[in-house]
């Protein structure tokens, strides 16, 4: 899927520079840097540095408005329809409330793992949602997700030009 999805991105972008096509593919939720670095390296034929400052620069791109407006979203939704966040309210301070020690603990360090482990379903994405569900300061949040992806991008590159 995620596959399909690059590829519909790459024909969207069409005659747009590689980089900025590793920059695009990098800021997707379902591709993210793991998938942009490998076609930045093995189908665009990128340089290793083009191709980890294009995918570093779009998960920063993606933190910024995502951290600030899943709040905002949530806040217009609770406006718009109570009747449909509500539930997810409770859900969600119910989960708070059980791991919000842990989290007070250890926090910035799940953010951090959560941001460089580069498997499905982890990255800048999920882990900035998991801060802002769990009400994990930005400061905090900013330094463990970004030192985290930019971890996980160069364990991306680096495996991918079989260094490791």
């Amino acid at each position: 899927m995620a596959q399909a999805i690059a590829e519909a991105i790459i024909r969207f972008l069409g005659a747009v520079p590689d980089a900025v096509k590793v920059f695009v593919l990098s800021l997707a939720p379902v591709t993210e840097y793991k998938l942009a670095i490998i076609l930045g390296l093995t189908r665009f034929h990128l340089s290793p540095i083009v191709v980890y400052l294009s995918a570093t620069l779009g998960s920063v791109c993606v933190f910024l408005p995502l951290f600030f407006g899943l709040e905002a979203v949530r806040k217009f939704l609770a406006k718009v329809s109570p009747t449909l966040v509500r539930p997810l309210d409770i859900f969600l301070e119910h989960v708070e409330r059980k791991t919000k020690h842990h989290y007070a603990q250890y926090g910035a360090v799940v953010l951090f793992v959560f941001a460089a482990l580069p498997i499905p379903l982890t990255g800048v994405w999920s882990a900035t949602a998991a801060a802002v569900i769990f009400k994990i300061p930005f400061k905090t949040s900013a330094i463990a997700i970004l030192s985290g992806a930019l971890l996980g991008q160069l364990i991306v590159l680096l495996s991918t030009m079989s260094v490791i």
